[in-house]
């Protein structure tokens, strides 16, 4: 089965794969995507384009994504940028709470959302590469 992956993904999401960590979807440019969303949807934000403008976007399972982030904090440069949030190199890691359709308690979303610079991307690419 062939899968559509930005090219500049294809490493990782080729890591990702070989250790188990299942991916949902990935954007290399999140920001360039939402920018092409028709005028007047909330992803057509202005602001919510400029933040997301060359960031990586991966959705994984909300286990998978606590798996990854476990792996890349062994890195010292990556663990700063996945522990401060609101800095230019910060990655942004998110798991939604949705609301029910008909009213009632709200429920964690089964995935979770991981945002980061695309210049960090070869970095976390080969502090996979190290981990077995």
């Amino acid at each position: 089965m062939k899968v559509p992956i930005d090219e500049d993904l294809v490493p990782l999401i080729t890591r990702l794969w070989q250790l188990g960590i299942c991916t949902r979807s990935s954007c290399q440019d999140y920001g360039a995507m939402l920018a092409s969303s028709p005028p007047g949807l909330a992803a057509g934000d202005r602001r919510w384009i400029d933040f997301c403008t060359d960031r990586v976007w991966l959705e994984l399972e909300a286990e998978d994504a606590e798996h990854l982030v476990g792996l890349l904090s062994r890195d010292p440069e990556l663990r700063l940028a996945l522990s401060q949030w609101g800095l230019t190199d910060s990655w942004w890691c998110v798991r939604p709470l949705l609301p029910e359709l008909i009213g009632g308690r709200g429920r964690t979303a089964p995935s979770a959302h991981l945002l980061f610079p695309r210049e960090h991307l070869e970095r976390v690419v080969n502090v996979l590469r190290e981990t077995e």
